[in-house]
């Protein structure tokens, strides 16, 4: 699987949120494929997974001096004070446990700058790889009850603002029905004729000369503390 060929995932972040000559956390790099476009705009990346063997994978894939990986069994890596400029949470924050995710926001806070920035990048609404998660329980399955949790702990956050929403899109390619079974349905093999075959109808209708391209929607979420957003605004209005 290719996952956003178009480099949306990037695009969208620089495009809200600056990372030149900033000190960037990623909270769950996965197989680093976020981790990849970080390292080319940041002064310093700190990619965490909980998952030693996706972090594995992220270090054969990211070949940056830049970029510094690291374990965090509990979601988080522990840092001291203010040791970055921007904390990002590459499509992570919905799998922290629910009851977990308003502790997490606020140790991600508590390590940033005074001028820092939160980025959320979580799974949106529509698409024909959410329909695949959502319908056979591809990959991670049906994520919109931890999708909603994850919205409600960022706008909760005390002291800090949620700017407004973008939404985007990614798309994935599958070289074939086989790359999709083995990287979103390793246990197909347990699954009855039947559902396979509605599986390869689905995938049918998305093949072509290239393969299988499926997408899915994204939102991008930047919280910035009420007092620097208050500053901002009043510097704003001196300019006029």
């Amino acid at each position: 699987m290719i996952q956003d060929p178009a480099s949306q995932y990037i695009n969208t972040i620089l495009s809200h949120c600056s990372l030149k000559g900033r000190d960037v956390l990623e909270v769950g790099c996965g197989k680093g494929r976020i981790t990849r476009d970080l390292a080319r705009h940041a002064r310093r990346v700190v990619a965490s997974d909980p998952d030693p063997a996706l972090l594995d994978a992220a270090r054969k894939n990211v070949a940056a001096e830049s970029v510094e990986f690291q374990h965090a069994p509990q979601g988080i890596p522990e840092f001291p004070l203010a040791s970055f400029d921007v904390v990002i949470y590459s499509l992570s924050l919905h799998h922290v446990p629910l009851e977990e995710m308003p502790a997490s926001l606020t140790r991600a806070a508590g390590m940033l700058r005074e001028d820092g920035a939160i980025v959320v990048v979580e799974p949106g609404d529509g698409g024909s790889f959410t329909e695949a998660k959502e319908r056979f329980g591809a990959g991670s399955g049906d994520e919109r009850p931890a999708r909603a949790a994850a919205i409600c702990a960022m706008q909760n956050l005390e002291g800090w603002q949620m700017e407004e929403t973008t939404l985007f899109r990614v798309q994935m390619h599958f070289d074939s029905e086989d790359d999709f079974f083995v990287t979103m349905l390793p246990d197909c093999r347990r699954q009855s004729e039947s559902f396979l075959n509605e599986v390869r109808d689905f995938l049918h209708k998305h093949r072509t000369a290239g393969g299988i391209i499926l997408d899915a929607g994204r939102r991008l979420d930047v919280l910035r503390r009420v007092d620097e957003i208050s500053k901002n605004q009043t510097k704003e209005r001196e300019l006029k």
